[in-house]
């Protein structure tokens, strides 16, 4: 984030002064010299900003004069120089910054943090000063000998308070399905979104590893579950068939360590790679296809190899295509232009380009299409890296001796440095800088162009000239220095006296790789005949495993002495000496990330090395991960194939294949293994057989090359779809009711030719423990498994009082159904939404519907008569009856009185 700051504060400032630079080149008159002198006066100017700002939090001084130094062109001219600034604190006291020496636009800047709450002021001051024609200037240059004079600046005024002020808040990472492009404001996905250059040569191939030094991307997570979202053939693979018969030899050629099929270079989301369907000395083309969706973006072959320009198509005088060699994202930082430019590189010389013979030719495209841009030509093999402003590093060793030091010399090579003079001066040895970036459309450039520096290579240690031997044909073999591996500032060097088998010793020497110079030479005793070599460079140290005994040591980079060893690997998984004996033949292939070393055995053995102490931190096998290899293995063990020497991704996930070199034959069970790299617990595993290629870790993306088919597989967490569903009509408080529904996977593999055909309703979303067996499954071509698991779904409803709730759970079933059984518990209307949070298998979806719940009806009862009670069958009547008798004696007494007289 600094650099950012600081980069976008260099641009500002340019930006400002860039309309007064050529205000002020127009001025230039066409004389050598004013004479006498002209004494030109000058506007100093400063700012400060964030303003106000918070006690302790960073400020950033602007400071400039309103004219750019006249001979400035560039990394060549003159600078301003001696630029100071007085600082005023709220209490009173002062303090001077600087000196400080201006850009090539007239303007530079500092950083300060204030440490008083108050009012601070800042003063510029510019002393002034004669042009004097400096650091590469044209001495034709008119202002040559001028003198610009002092000047300083008004007073800006900096108000400090307690609190900061505030940037605005950067967006989190993500928790839903992303693609590329990422936007640029969301500065912490940069943390997961990396690129794969392929600066290191994968086995046989021409490009494929992450960088020069092996295949750990730290910028990238993995998946943490075999998710397939798609596939892609590569060539014909798998059974032949027919007359070929059905055993594990007859199947199209795929295991192809010496011709590796597939070699990637991926940036912003887009993978690159050379068809090689058949032949490696027949490519095809270029496929480049969307990381995400494996769908092709484009495709170069011999029809349009570089946009099809019949005058450069970037074919070869044999009518192939140049292969592909790395990616580059050359971030161009100048006055007139900022961010990454993507170019892809490739070798071989295009048809109509004349070149010296045995020499190397490098093409540039444009990444984003494929269009040839030009050539660099008469060019050497390099060992390819960048620096930190993305450009093009190669260095090698030039074994003449015909020049000022009368021996070989280590080279540097700045592709930049070649492109941008091939019309204008070039000065070699210059740090690249312009005002522009405007390589030439078809331009064959010279490769000297770009050499940055030569110096001269050790041809003798402690006085005496380096050791001669014989090689195995019995001819003299003079031991040379060449590169071994460029990491940590240091280029190291090697030389041994035969090719291949180490005879007792091996020179090794390191040197400076910004200025060439020696800094160490180290005649290392080896135990001979024992594969005694090199096996990972980086962290400072360099590292030797001794492959017939499983020995390692550790050697400084910095100064050539012994860190630690030697060490024994240790392991159960063979008998003698210690680890499985086929570790001795297949050899072992490492990787560096974050400190620790990973070692994987061809006999199946995987350690993990403290980098630093040579301490164990665990060790496991392939048979301990999944299970005894019984007889699907000649070997007793599933053995890991060395040539790819596995990944390691930003999240702590280290890939390895099982698999072997040579077919016959492609034994079956093989698997795809995922690690953790803590404990070495297998975090997933999938059938999948190497011969030659790692995988490949970007934007949580891992895509590796399975030779059971020649197909390219890769995982990662995929996007999920949800419907859901309620009834519409009947629904009361009275009655329960039920809300199913359905989830699905919607990767884009899920629409290719086999899955879409079986699963014409969608493929059903299953739990991570089921991925493995259902992706095989959906994908291989292997039996459907019978114990596969549905994801979690939660049912949420708002009710007609508006209050939202969750109302249950449930899981869906291997068919991607599920349902759930609940009773409206109040009238009304109500919105339901079925919810997946998502899992290490997919992102989180949703989905939603509604119905209406009317109150249960109260149902009519006709009335009843209590039942009677004694006194109402007894007693009541009684009273009745004897009130009827006094009721009849009382008229009759009346009666008998009405008649006397």
């Amino acid at each position: 984030m600094q650099n950012l700051k600081n980069k976008t504060m260099a641009i500002m400032i340019a930006a400002i002064l860039t309309i007064s630079m050529g205000a002020s080149m127009m001025l230039v008159p066409n004389a050598n010299a004013h004479t006498p002198a002209w004494q030109i006066p000058t506007y100093a100017y400063v700012n400060v900003s964030p303003n106000p700002a918070g006690l302790g939090q960073t400020i950033t001084i602007g400071m400039w004069i309103q004219i750019p130094p006249p001979t400035a062109a560039g990394a060549v001219g003159d600078r301003w120089h001696n630029y100071n600034v007085t600082i005023t604190r709220p209490d009173g006291t002062k303090e001077t910054l600087g000196p400080f020496t201006s850009d090539d636009t007239g303007g530079t800047y500092t950083l300060y943090t204030p440490t008083q709450l108050g009012n601070y002021s800042f003063v510029f001051n510019f002393p002034g000063e004669t042009m004097p024609g400096a650091n590469g200037a044209s001495q034709t240059n008119a202002y040559i000998g001028d003198y610009f004079k002092p000047a300083t600046s008004e007073t800006a005024h900096l108000t400090v308070q307690q609190d900061p002020v505030p940037a605005i808040p950067t967006n989190p990472l993500p928790t839903s399905y992303w693609a590329r492009p990422i936007q640029s404001g969301n500065g912490v996905w940069s943390t997961i979104s990396g690129n794969w250059l392929g600066f290191g040569i994968h086995s046989f191939a021409n490009t494929g590893r992450y960088n020069n030094t092996g295949s750990y991307n730290p910028y990238s997570d993995a998946p943490l579950a075999p998710h397939l979202i798609w596939t892609k053939p590569v060539a014909f693979g798998g059974l032949t068939g027919g007359e070929f018969g059905g055993t594990d030899t007859s199947n199209f050629y795929s295991t192809s360590q010496y011709e590796p099929k597939w070699a990637p270079i991926i940036m912003n989301g887009i993978m690159y790679y050379t068809n090689y369907p058949t032949s490696i000395n027949n490519p095809t083309g270029w496929t480049a296809l969307n990381l995400k969706t494996g769908e092709t973006i484009w495709t170069n072959n011999a029809a349009n190899l570089g946009g099809g320009n019949p005058a450069q198509t970037a074919l070869t005088s044999q009518g192939i295509v140049t292969v592909l060699r790395c990616g580059q994202l050359l971030d161009m930082v100048n006055p007139n232009q900022y961010g990454n430019i993507a170019y892809l590189w490739s070798t071989g010389t295009p048809a109509g380009i004349a070149t010296q013979s045995q020499s190397t030719t490098y093409n540039m495209f444009d990444a984003s299409t494929g269009t040839y841009i030009l050539s660099i030509v008469n060019g050497t093999s390099m060992t390819l890296t960048e620096d930190n402003g993305g450009n093009l590093i190669g260095y090698y060793v030039n074994s003449s001796t015909a020049n000022a030091y009368n021996a070989p010399t280590l080279n540097m090579w700045n592709s930049t440095q070649a492109i941008f003079y091939p019309n204008s001066q070039f000065i070699p040895g210059t740090t690249v800088a312009s005002w522009s970036w405007r390589p030439g459309q078809t331009s064959v450039i010279n490769f000297q162009r770009g050499v940055v520096w030569s110096k001269p290579v050790a041809t003798n240690i402690s006085g005496n000239p380096l050791i001669s031997t014989t090689d195995l044909s019995g001819n003299i073999v003079t031991a040379q220095l060449s590169i071994n591996n460029v990491n940590s500032g240091v280029v190291l060097m090697t030389a041994v006296g035969a090719s291949y088998f180490n005879i007792g010793y091996q020179i090794d020497a390191a040197y400076s790789a910004t200025t060439g110079e020696q800094l160490w030479i180290e005649n290392r005793t080896l135990t001979p005949f024992t594969r005694d070599s090199i096996t990972k460079v980086g962290y400072g140290m360099y590292f030797y495993i001794q492959s017939a005994e499983g020995i390692m040591r550790a050697y400084s980079l910095n100064t050539g002495k012994l860190v630690w060893g030697p060490t024994q690997l240790t392991g159960d998984n063979g008998n003698y000496p210690v680890p499985d004996p086929y570790d001795s033949i297949g050899g072992y292939q490492t990787e560096l990330a974050n400190g620790t070393l990973y070692i994987m055995g061809f006999g199946g053995d995987v350690w993990a090395i403290d980098a630093a102490t040579g301490h164990e931190l665990w060790y496991t096998s392939t048979n301990k991960l999944i299970g005894e290899a019984g007889s699907d293995t000649p070997y007793g063990v599933w053995p890991l194939w060395v040539f790819s020497g596995g990944s390691v991704s930003g999240n702590g996930v280290y890939f390895l294949n099982v698999g072997h070199e040579y077919s016959p034959p492609l034994f079956r069970g093989a698997k795809q293994l995922a690690l953790n790299t803590t404990d070495g617990s297998l975090i997933w595993s999938i059938l999948g057989f190497d011969v030659t290629n790692s995988a490949t870790i970007v934007d949580g993306v891992v895509t590796v090359l399975n030779a059971y088919d020649n197909q390219l597989y890769s995982y990662a967490k995929g996007p999920s779809a949800m419907t859901v569903t309620a009834p519409e009509v009947g629904v009361t408080t009275a009655t329960p009711i039920t809300i199913r529904g359905t989830i699905t996977d919607i990767s884009a593999g899920t629409k290719q030719e086999a899955p879409a055909a079986n699963f014409p309703y969608g493929v059903p979303a299953v739990s991570d423990a089921s991925q493995s067996a259902w992706m095989e499954y959906v994908y291989m071509q292997q039996p459907k498994p019978t114990n596969t698991t549905g994801v979690p779904v939660a049912i949420s409803v708002i009710d007609s009082n508006g209050n939202s709730r969750q109302i249950g759970t449930t899981t869906s079933n291997a068919d991607g159904t599920f349902s759930f059984t609940w009773t409206p518990d109040i009238s009304g209307a109500y919105t339901v939404t079925a919810s997946f949070a998502g899992s290490e298998s997919y992102y989180p979806s949703s989905a939603g519907t509604s119905f209406y719940a009317s109150e249960a009806p109260t149902a009519t009862v006709a009335p009843t008569q209590p039942p009677q009670s004694t006194a109402d069958l007894y007693f009541v009547p009684a009273i009745a009856g004897l009130l009827v008798a006094i009721i009849v004696v009382g008229l009759l007494i009346i009666l008998v009185l009405r008649k006397r007289p």
